[in-house]
């Protein structure tokens, strides 16, 4: 079911929205890395020159580039490989052995070995405090400067057993360095299947790195708390409301992003943790990518139901079962194979987003644009930092932005879906109020309340309950005869105006009417006889106000008579599922019937039985007549009966 039109008052927040968006994603775009207007250079045949850059005015530099290669050789290590190998070559970096031809024993399925990058630098004088920036190599490294080691990452080593991965970002200061200078970076890998220097180095000022680094952290921390919550929150959503599966989907898939989060980039939980094994921070970093598109289909869908291929859903789920499956049991160097595949089914899947989402635009479906502008953001944020890291074009790194825009406007119209739920259920609470208004005028609340009912809803077949109660008949004297001298309208018209003075006296007392009876009234008072009595004479009062404004307009007169008798009675339900009704069933009932019924032989407006004129609280209030013991018609026993008078 698609979502519903948006009403006023939400479709009015929109521009809050975005400035709610704007003002959020200021903190990753003042923390963004410094875009600098000139061009880095670039490495050739293994020297980077530098002297014509001003690291102060021009900034970080990337030491991409051609850098010479020594395979199977560690000359700074382990001296003994130094003459295991050919003369050196040129290789790109960032890049992988794996691509390198015609290395002695590589296997480009499995590029397990060692080898030595190394770069000469021609640096501008006086160029101040130099830091570098080295983050990852695959899989162990160690860096050092004109011989010297200034850090690494894992232990370098000739073969499995002497070798150890591990992967942190570091940031090492180099001092002031006035004459040309030569990096060396030996690298080993027998655990991934791809190995060498796959990340790029940077050099700058010891500021400029530094703020670079707080930037990067400012960014993941402040990306990580505000994905956290959203995913707390989502998931705090479904925990309230199971049926709707889209904020357990979407919670899942911020867990996903905040754990890639937390093991990539600046690497907090390795920082954390860094002697735990590098096998299992690099699961968990494959692991976050995999599960987090199921997640993301299974959330779209349940969003927009029915809107994505059946075949195509269990495919992915499948396939990323698969492919966690083989991450969570096998070692790296098996693993690190279904990273390919999976980018290709992840190109795929991109696309069937689109193509969905565009025709869920075409057909005006709600929210559906802005999670095609979500997408687009995050795509175009990754082809940007593609781009950017290529020196293609020069303006920064802008994936954080995208993905926090894209989860940003995903969390949205999950919001939106279910503020409109909300305002939803508020209409459903108001229309059920009206219709329990409506329903009290049929079926009294306090019937229900004594059925210790709250609404009409929890009305059942068979309900009932017992209780002592005085019950009132009234009736209208020569109905009949009225009735014949009015049209139909003039008919309901007159009982309803009747009707609608007498009907507040009842419950003013403490009563409550049981039933119309054509002219007549069954009114059941629950506690005091006293208040069924006080009720009777102000009904006869009011009668003589009613009679004295037919006078005014010369109609005649009309007289009523009430009967009172206080036992035992049933209230309950009667029927059958279909259709049932609230209904009285008691002896009493009767009798209080066949009492009103007297009012006519004794030309009396008001009669109570003997054990409603014994169980009275106050009967010095009003004056009795002891009318004498009557034989009720359809009573074996004769039964006192009391005229009120005065």
């Amino acid at each position: 079911m698609l979502l519903r039109p948006i009403p006023h008052r939400i479709r009015m927040n929109r521009s809050l929205l975005f400035s709610v968006l704007f003002l959020s994603i200021l903190p990753l775009l003042s923390c963004g890395t410094r875009v600098y207007p000139k061009i880095s250079p670039r490495a050739e045949k293994g020297v980077l020159d530098l002297r014509d850059w001003n690291f102060s005015e021009d900034g970080i530099v990337q030491l991409d580039g051609e850098w010479k290669f020594q395979w199977m050789r560690l000359p700074i290590s382990r001296p003994e490989t130094d003459g295991k190998s050919e003369e050196p070559i040129l290789v790109q970096v960032p890049g992988n052995w794996n691509q390198i031809p015609h290395l002695s024993g590589m296997n480009p399925l499995m590029a397990f070995g060692y080898g030595t990058y190394t770069l000469k630098i021609l640096p501008r004088k006086n160029t101040g405090r130099l830091m570098i920036h080295f983050q990852a190599a695959g899989t162990a490294a160690s860096i050092y400067l004109d011989g010297k080691k200034i850090g690494g990452n894992g232990v370098v080593g000739t073969d499995p057993n002497s070798s150890r991965p591990q992967y942190l970002p570091l940031y090492i200061p180099i001092g002031e360095p006035n004459r040309e200078m030569t990096i060396q970076v030996e690298v080993s890998n027998f655990n991934h299947y791809k190995g060498g220097l796959w990340e790029s180095l940077r050099i700058g000022t010891e500021n400029d790195l530094l703020n670079f680094r707080d930037g990067r952290v400012s960014n993941e921390m402040f990306l990580f708390g505000s994905i956290i919550i959203m995913a707390l929150y989502h998931f705090g959503l479904f925990s309230l409301r199971r049926r709707d599966l889209t904020g357990l989907f979407f919670g899942a898939f911020c867990a996903s992003i905040c754990l890639r989060i937390f093991v990539t980039g600046e690497r907090f939980l390795i920082q954390k943790f860094p002697d735990l094994p590098w096998e299992f921070f690099n699961k968990l970093e494959y692991l976050s990518f995999y599960m987090a598109v199921p997640f993301f289909i299974y959330y779209l869908d349940a969003l927009y139901p029915h809107s994505f291929s059946i075949r195509i859903k269990k495919f992915c789920l499948w396939f990323n079962l698969v492919v966690s499956g083989i991450v969570a049991v096998t070692p790296a160097s098996i693993y690190s194979h279904t990273l390919i595949p999976f980018q290709i089914v992840l190109l795929f899947v991109i696309v069937w987003f689109f193509i969905v989402l565009i025709r869920l635009v075409r057909a005006r479906a709600e929210g559906s644009l802005m999670a095609l502008g979500g997408v687009l953001a995050l795509t175009a944020a990754a082809v940007n930092d593609s781009l950017y890291a290529q020196a293609v074009i020069n303006t920064g790194y802008y994936l954080p932005v995208g993905l926090f825009v894209f989860i940003f406007v995903q969390s949205y119209l999950l919001s939106f879906r279910f503020s409109q739920a909300f305002l939803y259920i508020e209409r459903l609470s108001d229309n059920l109020l009206e219709v329990n208004k409506a329903y009290s005028r049929f079926v009294p609340l306090a019937f229900l309340k004594f059925l210790n009912k709250n609404d009409i809803t929890e009305i059942g077949l068979g309900d009932q309950i017992q209780r002592e109660m005085t019950i009132l008949f009234s009736d209208i004297r020569s109905f009949t005869q009225l009735s014949e001298k009015m049209t139909p309208k003039d008919n309901f018209d007159f009982l309803n105006s009747y009707m609608r003075r007498m009907g507040p006296i009842i419950r003013k007392h403490g009563g409550f009417i049981d039933k119309y009876l054509g002219d007549g009234i069954m009114a059941l008072f629950p506690n005091v006889p006293d208040q069924a009595l006080e009720a009777a004479m102000e009904m006869l009062r009011e009668l003589e106000a009613l009679n004295e404004s037919r006078a005014d307009r010369n109609y005649e007169p009309i007289k009523i008579g009430i009967g009172l008798h206080t036992g035992t009675l049933m209230l309950g339900t009667i029927g059958e599922e279909e259709r049932m009704d609230g209904t009285v069933i008691s002896d009493a009932v009767n009798l209080a019937s066949r009492i009103e019924g007297l009012t006519k032989e004794f030309h009396a407006n008001l009669l109570l039985s003997e054990n409603t004129y014994r169980k009275l609280k106050n009967r010095k209030k009003y004056s009795f007549k002891k009318l004498g013991k009557v034989k009720v018609k359809g009573k074996t026993n004769s039964s006192e009966v009391y005229e009120v008078v005065g």
